[in-house]
This record gives structure tokens, sequence and C-alpha cells, in this order.
């Protein structure tokens, strides 16, 4: 997984022209689905297992799997992975 607001995950998201505190959320939203897609790689799950795992239903699971962050609030992304074991923690930082 890449590292919590990465250099390269900020500079993707400024070349969308996405800045400032709209930036910040879609980075985080792109580093909690890419946890969650690890997380079920690690596992070997398929997706329907992992739709049962987490109480959604398949094509939710495939989104994830394809990256669709549109999708997905950062509140229903923090429940995710708390279905998988894996609680999100939150560090704030200060403005460079």
């Amino acid at each position: 997984m890449a590292a919590v607001g990465s250099k390269v995950d900020q500079d993707i998201i400024e070349q969308m022209g996405y800045a400032g505190e709209e930036g910040q959320i879609l980075l985080m939203r792109i580093q909690l689905v890419r946890a969650i897609k690890d997380e079920l790689s690690k596992r070997g799950l398929t997706q329907h297992q992992a739709a049962e795992l987490l109480g959604v239903n398949q094509p939710r699971i495939s989104e994830l799997m394809q990256l669709r962050i549109d999708q997905f609030s950062v509140e229903k992304l923090a429940k995710l992975l708390y279905r998988l074991g894996k609680p999100v923690q939150l560090k704030v930082g200060t403005k460079s």
C-alpha cells in the first residue's frame, strides 16, 4: 500500500485539478480504497466471499477492486475496513 499522503498520490490529485480540502478528501478515499483492496487480495477472497464478509453486494466489491473511489464516502470506507479488522486511525498534521 502506498504511504499515507504519498507525494505521488498528491501529484496525481493536483494534476486532476483537485487542490486544498477537496484534494485531501480525495486522497483519503484513495488510501482507504487501496487498503481495502490490498486486504481482500491478501486474504485471497473471491468478490462474492468479500461481499458476504463485508455485508455489501458483489458489485460494490467490483467497484472497490476497480478503484472507483467516487462511489464511496470516507465514512463507508472506514466502516468496511473496520469489518476487516483494520480500524482506521487518523493523524492530523500541519499545512506545509
